[in-house]
């Protein structure tokens, strides 16, 4: 798949799937990783069984999970860099990503549930008009990498350039006893992944998560963006691991670059404790 066609689908549709963005070979490699960050969070929470039946952790560039491996955190961030996916994101913004956060689902221990429908810029937004504002001055995408064959994620085609309909956002907004998490939503589109395939899709399109307690996954998701308006701004992520001294060092050019830009972009908030956990 080009990225034209790549492009022309996003525009459409507000998703793409690109399959085998990953070989085997390196969808173990970042899956073992993934897995044993997982395992440190599961086991370091105050309730290990509530955080087995989360659905997802995020922060996964925390020093603390490579302490004893730091190679594996250039590794894991050289990937978050790939060129692959950054020249699609790039593509589709028509112009150079800024990094925002890691985020890794799987399935829950015992606890099968439907996620809520949503739009990323609805969080910590008061109103529909501050959504809106965010929808058209900013661009979040994720790209979701499947390790195992995963058909859990759901999205509303189209939604990502446009206000959703009156049954959308009764569905959305949990209006007149609608659920929020309603199977019912118009236009949803399930999305089949198999590993080492991936989505790109829109974080401002609407759209959810499927939890299956005894159905193995782990997908990880990285978010990616155009830079923050500070106008509108809601949200700074944590500094993680970016805040070490030569951390850059070793990284291949294009992460050195990709990095370095997202550092500058947060270093004085960080510095100054203005960020969101």
């Amino acid at each position: 798949m080009n990225l034209e066609t790549i492009k022309r689908e996003w525009d459409e549709n507000g998703y793409v799937v690109v399959p085998q963005l990953m070989d085997a070979a390196r969808t173990e490699e970042i899956r073992s990783i993934c897995d044993r960050v997982l395992e440190q969070w599961i086991s370091e929470s105050t309730d290990a069984g509530r955080a087995a039946n989360s659905t997802n952790m995020a922060f996964l560039t925390e020093p603390r999970f490579f302490q004893k491996n730091p190679e594996s955190l250039k590794l894991f961030l050289n990937f978050i860099a790939d060129e692959k996916i950054l020249s699609i994101i790039a593509h589709i913004l028509q112009a150079e990503p800024l990094f925002h956060n890691t985020q890794y689902f799987f399935n829950p221990a015992s606890d099968t549930r439907g996620g809520d429908w949503h739009r990323d810029q609805q969080f910590g937004a008061p109103d529909e008009e501050t959504e809106k504002v965010r929808m058209n001055r900013t661009v979040g995408i994720h790209a979701h990498i499947a390790f195992l064959p995963d058909d859990n994620l759901e999205f509303v085609t189209g939604s990502h350039a446009r206000w959703d309909t009156p049954e959308e956002l009764t569905i959305r907004k949990g209006l007149s006893g609608a659920k929020k998490n309603s199977s019912e939503m118009p236009n949803a589109h399930k999305i089949h992944l198999n590993a080492g395939d991936a989505v790109f899709f829109s974080a401002w399109g609407i759209h959810r998560g499927n939890y299956v307690a005894g159905v193995p996954r782990r997908t990880f998701d990285a978010i990616y963006g155009t830079p923050p308006d500070w106008e509108i701004h809601w949200y700074t992520p944590p500094p993680t691991c970016f805040l070490q001294k030569d951390l850059l060092d070793g990284l291949t050019p294009q992460a050195q670059n990709f990095f370095g830009r997202f550092i500058e972009t947060y270093k004085d908030r960080w510095l100054r404790g203005n960020y969101d956990a």
